[in-house]
Parts: C-alpha cells; sequence; structure tokens
C-alpha cells in the first residue's frame, strides 16, 4: 500500500509528491502526458520564453531615446521555437530525475479515484493512505458560432506551429491573451485583442489596469470591450468574423483565433466514487486543501476558476497538501496570492486591490509612486510604471501590493514577503532600498500613503 499517491504530474503534483517523499512516504506520481504539466510544456514558461524575445524587440525600439540604432534586425521564429523546445525538453528531464531521485514511483497513465483509498491506473488498482488530485484545468470549447472550424485553436495549437499566422483574432478573458498579443505583434503578425469584458484585467486595481491598457495602444495593438462574435466563415482571403463590440459591428478578416479559456478538469476523475461533484465548477477545498472527502486533497487548477490559475499558486498547494497528508498542519495563505502578467511592460498584483480591501470590510488607506518620479525610471523611460500600496488604516498592516512596469515580477517577491511577515506600512516606508532602482518606488509609495512622501509633487 502507498502512503500517498498524486494524481498529476504538473505544477502542483510534482512538489506535492516530492514533499510527501521528504517526509518519508511511499509516493507514486500518475500522468498520461509529459511530466512538468501545462505550465512548463506549454505554458507559462514556453510563453515567458516568447516574452524574452519580445522584451529585446521593445528594447531595440528604447535603444533609439539613447542614441543606439540598429538596422536589419531579423525575426526568425523557427530560431525561437527550436531554443524553446530543447530547454523545455532539458526541464522535462530534470523535473523526471528529481522525482527518481526521491524514490518517488512514476506511473504512465490516466489515474481515476475509485474509492475511498484507491486508484485505477491502465486497469490496475493501487492502494493508498491520502490522494492528492493535482490534475489542473483543460480547454473550454468556444461558445460562439462556428467554434468548432479548424481554424479555431487553443495555445497548444499556436505553440506546435513552424511559422506564426499572419493575422490573428485573440478572444476571451485568460490573461494570457494580452501577452500573446504583444508577442505577436512584435513578430509581424497582425493582431486584433478582443473581450468580452469592459475592461481588461477588470479585476485589477484601475491605476494598473488603465495604465497597460494605454501601453498596449501605444503599440497599435487593437483592443476591442465588451466584444462578442456573432459569426465566421470561410472565404477565399481567410476566416470572415463577425465581430459585435462597444465600437459596434464589423466584419475582421483573419487567419486564425485563438481562443484559450480554461477550467478545471474534473470529468473521468471518478470523483463521484467519493463523494464529490464533478460537475460543480471546481474542487472545493479549504486552507489545508483538504476536500470534503477523507484523506483527499486537491490543488492547483482543479481548485479554483481560471483567474487562480497559476502555477505558483498551484506548487504552494501541493507543498500545503503534502505536509497535511503526512500529519503536519500547513495552511495556504491566501494574501500572498500573486497574479503576474509577463507584457512590457510587467504587472504585478500582490494581495487586495483596494476595492477588494474596502469590500473585506477593511478601513482602507492608498499610496502610490510612479517610476516617473523614481530616477531609474526616468532613465527607462518608464513613463506608465508605477507602484500602489494598500493598508488598513488600525494597525497600518499592509494588504496589498500592485505594480506595472519594468522588473514588476520579480519586485513582487518584496511584496510577497512584507504581507508574509505582516509587515506594516511603516515598516515598508523606512526600508532603506538601494539607489538607483525602481524597488526604491515600494518605499515611497509607503511613505505617500503615510502622507509623508519625499520625492513626489
Amino acid at each position: 500500500m502507498k502512503d500517498v499517491v498524486v494524481i498529476g504530474g504538473g505544477a502542483g503534483g510534482v512538489p506535492a509528491a516530492i514533499r510527501a517523499a521528504q517526509l518519508g512516504a511511499d509516493v507514486a506520481i500518475v500522468d498520461a502526458r509529459d511530466f512538468g504539466g501545462l505550465c512548463m510544456n506549454r505554458g507559462c514558461v514556453p510563453f515567458r520564453h516568447m516574452m524574452v524575445a519580445s522584451d529585446i524587440l521593445g528594447a531595440v525600439a528604447f535603444g533609439k531615446k539613447v542614441g543606439l540604432s540598429f538596422k536589419g534586425i531579423s525575426k526568425d521564429y523557427s530560431v525561437l521555437k527550436k531554443r524553446q523546445d530543447e530547454l523545455i525538453g532539458f526541464m522535462r528531464q530534470g523535473v523526471i530525475s528529481t522525482i527518481k531521485k526521491n524514490n518517488i514511483e512514476l506511473i504512465d497513465g490516466k489515474g481515476k479515484v475509485t474509492g475511498k483509498g484507491k486508484v485505477e491506473v491502465n486497469g490496475k488498482s493501487i492502494s493508498c493512505k491520502k490522494i492528492i488530485l493535482a490534475t489542473g484545468a483543460t480547454w473550454v470549447k468556444p461558445d460562439f458560432p462556428e467554434g468548432d472550424l479548424e481554424e479555431v485553436i487553443n495555445s497548444d495549437e499556436l505553440l506546435a506551429v513552424d511559422e506564426l499566422p499572419k493575422r490573428v483574432l485573440l478572444f476571451g478573458r485568460n490573461p494570457w491573451l494580452l501577452e500573446i498579443a504583444q508577442f505577436l505583434h512584435r513578430f509581424g503578425t497582425k493582431v486584433v485583442l478582443a473581450t468580452p469584458d469592459k475592461a481588461i484585467l477588470p479585476e485589477e486595481s484601475k491605476a494598473i489596469r488603465t495604465r497597460l491598457n494605454k501601453a498596449l495602444k501605444k503599440e497599435d495593438i487593437e483592443i476591442k470591450k465588451e466584444a462578442k462574435i456573432t459569426g465566421a466563415s470561410k472565404g477565399k482571403g481567410g476566416l470572415r468574423v463577425d465581430l459585435d463590440s462597444k465600437e459596434g459591428s464589423e466584419t475582421v478578416l483573419v487567419d486564425r483565433i485563438l481562443y484559450i479559456e480554461r477550467a478545471a478538469s474534473l470529468k473521468g476523475l471518478g470523483l463521484t466514487s467519493i463523494g464529490l461533484d464533478e460537475n460543480k465548477e471546481y474542487v472545493e477545498v479549504n486552507d489545508k486543501m483538504e476536500t470534503r472527502a477523507e484523506g483527499v486533497y486537491a490543488v492547483g487548477d482543479l481548485t479554483g476558476p481560471q483567474s487562480k490559475h497559476y502555477s505558483h499558486f498551484s506548487f504552494e498547494g501541493g507543498i500545503v497538501a503534502a505536509e497535511n497528508a503526512m500529519g503536519l498542519a500547513s495552511s495556504v495563505n491566501p494574501m500572498t496570492f500573486t497574479r503576474v502578467l509577463f507584457t512590457q511592460p510587467q504587472v504585478a498584483s500582490v494581495g487586495l486591490t483596494p476595492k477588494e480591501a474596502k469590500k473585506a470590510g477593511h478601513d482602507v488607506f492608498v499610496g502610490a509612486a510612479p517610476y516617473g518620479m523614481n530616477p531609474y525610471g526616468m532613465l527607462l523611460a518608464e513613463n506608465e510604471g508605477i507602484v500602489e500600496v494598500v493598508g488598513e488604516k488600525k494597525y497600518g498592516e499592509v494588504l496589498g501590493v500592485h505594480f506595472i512596469g519594468s522588473n514588476a515580477s520579480e519586485m513582487a517577491g518584496q511584496a510577497i514577503l512584507a504581507i508574509q511577515l505582516e509587515a506594516t506600512m511603516e515598516d515598508l516606508a523606512r526600508a532603506s532600498f538601494p539607489h538607483p532602482t525602481l524597488s526604491e518606488s515600494l518605499a515611497e509609495a509607503a511613505r505617500d500613503a503615510l502622507g509623508r512622501h519625499i520625492y513626489l509633487p
């Protein structure tokens, strides 16, 4: 009998298996696809690599401001893709090697729960004390007219092509679309970005989403809001897509529609055998990653809506689930949940926005420091950059920090530590960040919230 069986070998399942093994468990991990999951193989890692190339192109454009000019720049997607595939292959082998070094049994196949302490794989039943579900999410079928056309693709299919399409309509709510749109645009693809929402990143702080919207528009990336696809048909010139948006009705001519909405992968997992409902939107868990079924934990994309589908959240949940499965008392801190976007400028959001903090009943105070008032920010011409801090007045505790600009994804780590350690706005205000760096804006934003900013007008 195994101590722990993990179903799913992705961003949540792998750390769960390794942590359980570290605690002395006899562990098996089951997956029918490449270990490393969506993020490493077909998600955040390859797209982050693509954004590295995109960032370099953005830096080339900035070079003119500092007296540098570049002529004859070529863009060879095949070279980028070759390097990408090689790196991911190397990472995948690294994951498998690490699993084996921890004496974890790897089982290639689709796992299914068949009852309490029972998992079936390839027709064979495995008995275990605890089960950790980490099957991630799956693609949602497009719900617009002609959504089953072969020209409607997801990001797996986009990553598989050897040559990028010339014209793409990116449709949906997934924030990845913003990164992909910028990359495709910079690599010469004509893009139209359409969202059913009233704004891009509607759940983020207004200061962040309006600045990103402005930055993308400066690049002539076409954004359609409150959009709906009403029809699509093939023609000689490509795919004719009828699109309604806030701006009115129009027909756009494209080669592909990119649709990448995802939902928790519940079907075929055998949830009904342990009293869970596979028809729900996702598996409900508490802060210990426990489901309502005794001895069964769930982590990652399986446990929340698309807005929670981040691999670092899956990783944290996997560690917590494994520790609790092995008798420890661990929990996830929802206040350190981080949303990140690798556009240029980058976006990172840790903790609560001002709106969320007020809704939660906090007496809120807010401070902000634009990169444009930061010496290094000025050197980088970071006109859209800003750091916004959110706190509660009674004790001054930091509730959230929100960034847009260069290095936002790295600076978010400082905010995570501040919230994890229950730092106050006074703590941030008195932090001595190196000069000249963008991180100084974090302290200045805190001073602004306290009414004693130094360099802001």
